[in-house]
């Protein structure tokens, strides 16, 4: 019995170690596969969205005379397609914002998304905006004119929506971990069990013929 316990031990234990973390690093991946494919689809919309801005404003940009109008066309724009838009110079200076006032926001010439809008036509940056409080994507392309830059166009969401996909992802992972648990959990008992009745059985059968071993015989007898 205490070699059955022995051995039901050292393959249980290792065994239940290996499901938690196999279960462990299944969650990881379907998380991070969540957030990248998140991301990627965040990204391809911002991207999208701002080349729209950028056409749009490209007219108002070319005429400096006009200028003034493109606040009030990122903010009827923004309300459109629910994005914040930020419309900014070439020097970085704000010409208009969806939801702030331009005249009170910084320059922008130093951010991730501006700068790499400027160098590789396409800037993306995940960062948490001071302004609105919380995690924000923001992707950039430049506004041209025959070949030459006249500013930048941003579109900016937060990231609840992706952090709502991943912690889907988590609700579902959930279940499945505590199922494989129980069921893991069932099936290493059920196998404790027999274990216990077949090393019972064997030790009866052991007695039974260790008995049948050294009875006496007939013929044994019969002679005294």
């Amino acid at each position: 019995m205490k070699v059955s316990r022995s051995i039901y031990w050292k393959i249980t234990i290792p065994l239940s170690l290996l499901v938690i973390i196999g279960m462990v690093v299944l969650a990881v991946y379907v998380i991070n596969s969540t957030r990248n494919n998140q991301v990627n689809r965040l990204e391809a919309q911002l991207t999208n969205e701002a080349k729209l801005v950028a056409d749009i404003s490209q007219p108002f940009l070319a005429d400096a005379t006009n200028t003034n109008k493109l606040d009030s066309i990122a903010k009827t724009t923004g309300q459109q397609i629910q994005s914040r838009i930020t419309i900014i110079d070439r020097d970085g200076t704000v010409l208009a914002d969806s939801e702030q006032n331009p005249q009170n926001m910084e320059n922008h010439a130093s951010r991730p998304e501006v700068i790499q809008a400027l160098s590789n036509g396409v800037g993306q940056s995940i960062r948490y905006s001071a302004t609105l409080h919380e995690d924000m994507m923001y992707v950039a392309v430049p506004i041209m004119n025959q070949g030459q830059v006249l500013g930048i166009a941003r579109v900016a969401l937060p990231l609840t929506m992706m952090q709502s996909s991943i912690n889907d992802a988590i609700k579902t992972m959930v279940p499945v971990m505590a199922v494989v648990t129980v069921f893991g959990r069932a099936r290493s008992g059920s196998a404790r069990q027999c274990d216990n009745t077949t090393c019972e059985t064997n030790y009866q059968c052991s007695r039974r013929d260790r008995r049948r071993k050294f009875r006496p015989t007939n013929s044994y007898t019969n002679q005294r």
